[in-house]
């Protein structure tokens, strides 16, 4: 892999931190950030400020230049059009914001710019009461703007921001260098600046509890908030004007591009080693051996370090007929594509809360998944599970009894009670106000 020359120089001190930096010297400066941040708290709020309805900054740094249709994207984008709808009930001017490299968060238009409209780049400044929530997945971003969210802090607004997983940190075999070191910086940031966290599981909360304590020594000073995910492809799927007219799914069909007459198993999400299509291709290859007639169809872009599992997938002999695999497809297309599978599969090794499972719930749709920790919170909707640790031969099994007892309408599904309504609610009645 070519390492681009930039990309080295802008991540060299975190590459020399992580070198030469010891947990002792990590919590030090964590803990050094934050007095500091509660002395500016004690005596740099102006009083006798008028009170003024609180604004809502939500960070669409990345999304609102380009929404690549991942699963965290479709989180993001379902999420703050949520708060669009219920931030003014509850109080809130919701501000949706953006930056840039050289340019420090301003206020856009999302989602959708007036054709000719030229943002208005006047960097954003805190009044008290206002919160800045991080809700895009912003790793660089936040790093080119440290300073200007310190400020932000100090001028009395609160610092929040949405936590996916701890995986980055937990397994770095499974993520590429840059991406460890990115993701590190930004929960350093985190650790010295966030006022709060909003987590998608409970588990997310216990392991970023474990994680700041753990890397930190941080015990107390900000807030935790769990928030349950909707699972709503279409209430997440923005106007085509938010892309700006470049977004890959500007023309997303509506409908599957292949047969569905023919039912199929469905796994969605990027092809990245923590997802385990490998495992689910080599069982379903001991099925077709066996011969199965079982169709298994794979939604998802190629994501790094499986150049050898595409290829197989490529070259394979059913690929086309009863393997496809399918990787630019857009919300509308995708939600179709539930609503016509017989069931889906989940294979992850680990997930913060795991968002297909609860789309094919969403869907009504059964749900084989690997025996996660996470996942048994959903045992009561319907969805069966295969051991952690199985190996090929136990895996085909527990697909073929399985997909035996969907075809005989053996599996009842309860959709979740998690909407992207709820979620929002949910997320605005945890950001306070007062403190």
């Amino acid at each position: 892999m070519k390492l681009r020359l930039p990309t080295f120089i802008d991540l060299l001190p975190a590459r020399v931190d992580e070198a030469v930096g010891t947990r002792a010297w990590r919590r030090f400066r964590v803990a050094r950030q934050r007095r500091r941040r509660r002395a500016a708290d004690a005596t740099g709020v102006a009083e006798g400020v008028p009170e003024q309805r609180p604004r809502l900054f939500v960070d669409m740094a990345v999304i609102s230049k380009n929404d690549a249709g991942t699963g965290i994207q479709r989180v993001v984008r379902a999420l703050a059009l949520a708060l669009r709808d219920a931030a003014p009930a509850q109080g809130w001017d919701i501000r949706f914001v953006s930056a840039t490299r050289k340019r420090s968060y301003f206020e856009i238009s999302w989602p959708g710019t007036a054709s000719g409209q030229t943002p208005d780049f006047t960097p954003i400044r805190a009044r008290p009461g206002d919160v800045f929530l991080g809700l895009d997945y912003s790793l660089d971003t936040l790093r080119w703007h440290r300073r200007k969210l310190a400020r932000f802090r100090r001028q009395g607004g609160q610092l929040w921001f949405l936590v996916h997983d701890l995986l980055p940190l937990q397994r770095p075999d499974w993520f590429s260098r840059n991406t460890i070191l990115r993701y590190r910086i930004w929960l350093d940031m985190l650790a010295a600046l966030s006022e709060g966290f909003v987590c998608n599981s409970g588990q997310t909360e216990t392991e970023l509890r474990d994680a700041l304590d753990e890397r930190y020594g941080l015990i107390g000073g900000y807030r935790t908030q769990v928030v349950p995910m909707g699972g709503n492809i279409l209430d997440a799927a923005a106007p085509r004007a938010a892309t700006g007219g470049d977004a890959e799914f500007e023309d997303d069909i509506a409908a599957p591009r292949f047969d569905t007459s023919t039912p199929y198993f469905l796994m969605v999400g990027t092809l990245e080693p923590r997802k385990g299509h490998g495992d689910i291709l080599a069982a379903f290859d001991a099925l077709w051996r066996d011969g199965g007639t079982q169709r298994l169809v794979l939604v998802g872009r190629q994501g790094w370090q499986t150049a050898e599992l595409a290829q197989r997938i490529r070259s394979h002999p059913e690929h086309g007929d009863k393997l496809l695999w399918l990787d630019d497809v857009g919300d509308r297309e995708l939600a179709a594509i539930y609503d016509a599978c017989a069931g889906v599969v989940i294979a992850s090794y680990a997930e913060g809360f795991g968002l297909p499972l609860v789309e094919a719930l969403e869907h009504v749709k059964p749900v084989l998944a690997r025996d996660l920790a996470v996942f048994r919170p959903h045992e009561g909707n319907g969805v069966r599970y295969f051991p952690a640790d199985a190996d090929t031969p136990a895996l085909a099994q527990a697909i073929r009894l399985w997909a035996s007892d969907v075809t005989e309408g053996c599996v009842v599904v309860t959709p979740p009670e998690a909407t992207w309504t709820l979620s929002a609610a949910k997320l605005l009645a945890g950001l306070d106000r007062t403190d």
